[in-house]
């Protein structure tokens, strides 16, 4: 009998005891699942806003685009248009029909063949000049428009006497871009450089070609 009072008296004390401990158990529970969720809250928040910046950012940047250059034509009825270069916006007009619109410059090119000098002054005539090539851009327009068996005068000579090849607007041939064909044995006459689909070399300025005038 007194084992057994023992025993009630254990049970009674421990029962309290377990109550306590599931009790705070589940307090704790609670308040890990409560921050959980403000985690979560505070996560999409700060998604949602830096998702909002970036969209006026780039509202901001189309705005000002869109206020600094517009499409239409101009009083002379000239052609215009907006073309993106190098992930920029430039706004140019051509003459008429006949040029090309190409990355910001116009291009226009012959169907009747001339000397280089003749297509150098056909080109002024046109306020223009025979084509430079400064960079891929410019070239990538040769890829697009030229006729595959056909070569073209472009603004590329060596004057009488002179060593290096040099542009009409007088600025330095970029080895860098193509290579150049040159004749042998070499002269002292005049040198003018002809473009084709496939290579760009040295001909007879005085020959017939076809040519390129660029704005």
């Amino acid at each position: 009998m007194a084992g057994d009072i023992v025993y009630a008296d254990i049970k009674t004390v421990k029962s309290p005891l377990q109550r306590s401990d599931s009790h705070h158990h589940g307090i704790f529970l609670k308040v890990e699942c409560a921050m959980i969720i403000i985690l979560l809250v505070i996560t999409i928040v700060l998604s949602i806003f830096v998702i909002q910046l970036k969209s006026a950012r780039h509202n901001k940047v189309d705005n000002e685009s869109k206020e600094k250059y517009c499409t239409g034509k101009n009083k002379s009825g000239t052609i215009t248009s907006i073309v993106s270069s190098n992930s920029s916006t430039a706004h140019k007009s051509c003459p008429s029909k006949d040029w090309k619109l190409h990355e910001g410059k116009c291009y226009w090119v012959s169907e009747n063949k001339k000397s280089w000098n003749e297509s150098k002054n056909d080109c002024a005539m046109k306020n223009s000049h025979l084509m430079v090539i400064q960079d891929f851009i410019d070239m990538s327009f040769l890829w697009l428009y030229l006729n595959t068996s056909a070569f073209y005068w472009i603004g590329l000579s060596i004057p009488p006497g002179g060593r290096s090849w040099t542009w009409v607007d007088n600025s330095s041939f970029d080895p860098s871009l193509f290579s150049i064909k040159e004749k042998q044995p070499q002269t002292r006459s005049m040198k003018c450089a002809h473009v084709s689909l496939s290579r760009t070399a040295e001909q007879n300025c005085k020959d017939n070609n076809q040519w390129i005038c660029q704005l």
